[in-house]
C-alpha cells in the first residue's frame, strides 16, 4: 500500500495533473486509484464533467501504473489510448482505477475504469504505455 508521502511525491511529479486537481488514493504496481472532483473548472456546458478532464484522469492513473512497473531508470509515455464515455458524471467525484493487463519489455497495456460515487461505470479506457529504456 502507498504511504501519503509516496502519493504526494507521485502527484508532485506531474504539474499538469496536480493543476487539474487529480488526487491519488492508492498507487501500487498492480493497481492505481485516483479521483477528480466535479467542480466549475472540470465541468462542461451542461454541468457534467468535461471529457478532457475525464481523459486527463484516465491518462494520469495509466501513466503512474506503467511507471510503477518500469525497470530501473526507464521512462514511459502514452502511445495509444482508447476511451469510451458510457454515461455523464453530474455530481461528486470521478474515481479512476488502472490495472496492468500486460507488462512487457517494450510496452505496458492497461485497463482503466472511471466510476461515479454510485459505483456506476462512466468511462472505460484501454491504454498502451511505451517502455523507454534508460
Amino acid at each position: 500500500m502507498s504511504t501519503d508521502a509516496e502519493l504526494e511525491r507521485i502527484a508532485a511529479a506531474d504539474p499538469f495533473v496536480a493543476y487539474a486537481g487529480v488526487e491519488y488514493l492508492e498507487a501500487t504496481p498492480t493497481r492505481v486509484v485516483a479521483r477528480l472532483e466535479l467542480r466549475e473548472q472540470t465541468s462542461n456546458f451542461w454541468g457534467g464533467m468535461q471529457g478532457g478532464a475525464l481523459m486527463t484522469l484516465a491518462d494520469s492513473v495509466g501513466a503512474v501504473c506503467a511507471y510503477l512497473n518500469l525497470p530501473e531508470g526507464a521512462r514511459t509515455a502514452t502511445t495509444d489510448s482508447s476511451t469510451r464515455f458510457l454515461r455523464p458524471l453530474t455530481s461528486g467525484f470521478a474515481t479512476a482505477t488502472a490495472i496492468p493487463v500486460r507488462v512487457g519489455r517494450i510496452s505496458i497495456i492497461l485497463d482503466i475504469e472511471i466510476r461515479n460515487d454510485q459505483d456506476k461505470l462512466v468511462v472505460k479506457t484501454s491504454q498502451a504505455q511505451a517502455v523507454i529504456p534508460a
